[in-house]
């Protein structure tokens, strides 16, 4: 299985570097940039060099150990997500006073009907619990993340920008606390 890994790397970067050539293509294509060269290089050393250099670092000083790399990981993520949620709350400030109640309940409803109605259907369609509740949980945690990211790429973090800031932290607390309680309740009943 390792040899066929290997086999499949070049064709893997083949592939990246197509879809990194296609990218810088279409933004120089569309005037956005001035050199197509100089934006598809630091593409590379960014998203081809810098990991593979930090990959050997990493392997090299701790042994491959992936239990720290884990826990560097999950700092990392919660620093990003708390500094971009800060900086949308920040720049929606005046909007989020005038309406901060009223998108709080909008995404209460929007998150709670989500994975109601993702249950309901996949029940009614014959799935097992199992399914159903996970059909629930893909259909009432959508992705704020990317919400975000279309919200600055249109400049109007001040306002779109609000929604998922609210969203996505309530959807982790509301997902993980339902995974918890469906839990807690097969185990009761198991007992």
């Amino acid at each position: 299985a390792n040899t066929d890994n290997k086999k499949q790397i070049p064709m893997k970067l083949l592939i990246f570097f197509g879809i990194l050539a296609l990218k810088n293509l279409g933004i120089f294509y569309h005037g956005l940039e001035s050199s197509f060269l100089s934006t598809f290089l630091s593409d590379i050393v960014l998203f081809v060099l810098l990991p593979i250099l930090l990959g050997y670092t990493f392997k090299k000083y701790t042994q491959g150990n992936r239990e720290i790399l884990n826990r560097i990981m999950t700092l990392v993520s919660m620093a990003g997500i708390a500094i971009i949620i800060v900086v949308i709350t920040a720049a929606g400030r005046e909007s989020l006073v005038e309406i901060g109640i009223l998108l709080i309940v909008a995404c209460i409803l929007h998150n709670s009907a989500g994975y109601l109605l993702g249950y309901q259907l996949a029940k009614i369609t014959g799935l097992d619990k199992k399914s159903c509740r996970t059909i629930a949980l893909e259909v009432g945690m959508q992705n704020s993340g990317l919400a975000s990211g279309i919200a600055v790429e249109m400049g109007k973090v001040a306002t779109l920008g609000l929604a998922p800031s609210i969203f996505g932290p309530l959807m982790n607390i509301t997902g993980s606390s339902l995974a918890t309680w469906w839990k807690a309740n097969d185990e009761k009943k198991r007992l």
